[in-house]
């Protein structure tokens, strides 16, 4: 079960269908309850249910600079077309517009030849804001900047890493993709500052 208070993010499983039932936040599936938006989870003891609640406060206006964990929506030849769901180390939920490009050039420092080798339609992604108006734009080349959350492609079960890659542990399949430092380990709140240091805002 995942540790009440902590920050979870759509598709992201909270419990087992027969620890707590489904409640508001939530949904269950094959025996497993999920979160169905961004927000803290919490555990409603008087009705055994899990629930997220959303994440409230002043809206929060994206800005150049911004840590964003963005979810993978449309892949083209020469973009990737992503929705912000989370700004690391605030709080708040997002105003205005949360569609934002990465565009090829921005995904590494190394030369990309075929785009879908690096992210997948679902892959959870960390990435920096390099522009907010009059469109968003991302980039993901620093180190703690990429993927840090896939799913197969074949059985849509979570990946984890072997070596350079993602392996799936149901069915083997092996892809690619350009992976931040820290794949796997759900750090949301993990802020990418300038340069070389990487910090994480408390």
């Amino acid at each position: 079960m995942k540790k009440e208070g902590s920050l979870v993010l759509p598709g992201e499983i909270v419990a087992k269908s027969e620890e707590l039932k489904a409640g508001k936040g939530t949904f269950e599936e094959r025996g497993e309850i999920i979160a169905s938006i961004v927000g803290i989870f919490k555990i409603d003891k008087e009705n055994m249910e899990a629930i997220v609640e959303p994440i409230t406060d002043v809206p929060l206006v994206l800005k150049e600079g911004d840590t964003a964990i963005c979810e993978v929506k449309q892949i083209m030849d020469a973009m990737v077309i992503v929705k912000i769901i989370h700004i690391a180390g605030r709080k708040r939920q997002i105003a205005g517009e949360k569609d934002a490009a990465i565009h090829i050039s921005n995904i590494s420092n190394e030369f990309i030849e075929d785009i879908r080798k690096k992210f997948r339609i679902g892959d959870i992604v960390r990435a920096k804001i390099i522009k907010a108006e009059p469109a968003i734009q991302l980039t993901t080349k620093n180190a703690g900047l990429g993927v840090i959350k896939a799913f197969c492609s074949n059985c849509r079960n979570p990946l984890i890493k072997k070596g350079s890659n993602l392996e799936c542990p149901m069915c083997g399949n092996v892809e690619e993709r350009k992976l931040a430092d820290d794949y796997g380990e759900g750090k949301l709140d993990r802020v990418i500052e300038n340069g070389s240091e990487n910090k994480e805002r408390k």
